[in-house]
């Protein structure tokens, strides 16, 4: 990675400034859509066809899932990389934990995303650097004379998040394959500035520390940074209050770095490197269609996610006119389905942490149209199953004509795991 090349870009960033408004921002999307199409897309086989003059009408392009860009990897990759050879390579180096994968100086990454379906992603060189200015930008700001430690907890390592570790940034990656006991001992060894991890991580850090929530957390970090699962609000509070630190929330998946919370608390779509269309469920949810024209080793276009965005309906007080997002629910089967009708995670799991103090891990799983099984580890066993029976019953009986079986297990969970609180296993489809 060429240091000079980032802090170029990042000084450029910055002179930039702000978009004053929603047109100015539209206008410069669509510049810089039409100059990608010309550079990018001409190389990729899949998009090449429908280029035909000067001017692309992005709506002209098909629309794709994970499914596609998994069958159509090597037409729509730039750079002529062979997908089984890619996902060998991934695989071994998952096996290994030896993550330096690279085929002709492209990084490979592989994710299992929250679904367990594989994907990979590739990185080059100078996509590598652009990431690398937008952590900087809008996840960790630098302290020009004093080096930030972060402690990264990652299932797997990559080439893309060392490549923060600098004369600002000292990056130390936690593989959490390891016991979680060891971890966090080694954690305390640390004591770094920065805490980043998914949340049932961030979590199972702050039980240890604290002893079941017992006792005062012998160490702080000065900010935590949560991504790869949904940060739930009463987690968030949770956290803070153990340790004590604000909490930046990271929208980034084998899609790219698609969003980040601002100082206000609110997410916004790093819209200036992504085109969103929004596909509305109902009048507050949708699933965002993401176009990055950004991304040239593996084009993302025209990309239907799986997740469920709560739009918020008020502006930002921060100003930014990026994309607010009040909440992000998760998959589409993280949406419950009752008598025929959807019931959005954020209602259930809002409904329940108001009805229980006791801190605890769940799980709430429907697999049948009246079976549901709900998974807990707590030490508060009988009053978490209690709270949660009260809302299930409150909330999901009247919409369903016939009782609900309910099967209720104590259980352990697995910190290697993406963590869903709701989710459903039925053949369902938001349409």
């Amino acid at each position: 990675m060429n240091k000079l090349r980032v802090l170029k870009q990042f000084v450029g960033l910055k002179l930039r400034g702000k978009f004053q408004s929603r047109e100015a921002l539209l206008a410069y999307q669509e510049t810089k859509w039409q100059s990608f199409v010309q550079s990018t897309l001409s190389k990729s086989t899949f998009y090449r066809p429908y280029i035909q003059g000067d001017k692309v009408d992005r709506h002209g392009l098909p629309i794709i899932d994970k499914a596609i860009f998994m069958d159509q990897f090597n037409q729509i990759n730039t750079v002529g990389i062979d997908r089984d050879a890619a996902m060998d390579l991934a695989v071994r180096a998952e096996s290994s934990r030896e993550f330096d994968s690279t085929i002709d100086g492209i990084t490979v990454g592989l994710s299992t995303g929250t679904s367990g379906k594989r994907g990979l992603f590739l990185i080059s060189a100078e996509e590598r650097e652009s990431w690398v200015v937008m952590v900087m930008d809008r996840i960790l700001p630098p302290k020009w004379f004093r080096k930030q430690k972060v402690a990264f907890f990652l299932r797997a390592n990559s080439n893309l998040y060392t490549s923060v570790q600098s004369a600002i940034y000292d990056f130390q990656y936690f593989d959490i394959f390891q016991p979680i006991q060891t971890l966090a001992e080694a954690l305390l060894v640390y004591r770094p500035d920065v805490l980043a991890g998914q949340p049932s991580i961030l979590l199972a850090l702050a039980d240890i520390l604290t002893k079941g929530n017992t006792q005062p957390s012998p160490w702080k970090p000065m900010q935590m940074i949560s991504f790869a699962e949904v940060l739930h609000p009463e987690d968030a509070t949770l956290l803070k209050h153990v340790f004590d630190a604000p909490i930046r929330e990271v929208y980034q998946c084998t899609e790219g770095l698609l969003g980040v919370s601002c100082d206000h608390g609110t997410m916004h779509l790093n819209e200036d490197n992504l085109i969103v269309e929004t596909e509305w469920i109902d009048e507050h949810h949708c699933r965002p269609i993401i176009t990055d024209f950004t991304r040239k080793s593996q084009p993302v276009i025209r990309y239907r996610m799986s997740d469920v965005l709560k739009i918020k309906q008020t502006p930002c007080s921060c100003g930014s006119p990026f994309l607010a997002v009040e909440q992000i629910l998760g998959r589409d089967d993280d949406v419950l389905w009752i008598g025929g009708e959807r019931v959005f995670p954020d209602v259930l799991s809002r409904k329940i942490a108001l009805a229980t103090d006791a801190f605890a891990r769940y799980e709430i799983v429907q697999t049948g149209e009246t079976e549901i099984h709900v998974n807990i580890q707590s030490n508060h066993f009988e009053e978490t199953k209690a709270a949660i029976a009260a809302v299930l019953e409150e909330y999901l009986s009247p919409i369903h004509e016939a009782p609900l079986r309910i099967h209720w297990h104590a259980t352990t969970f697995n910190p290697t795991l993406k963590q869903r609180k709701i989710r459903h296993e039925i053949q369902h489809k938001i349409h």
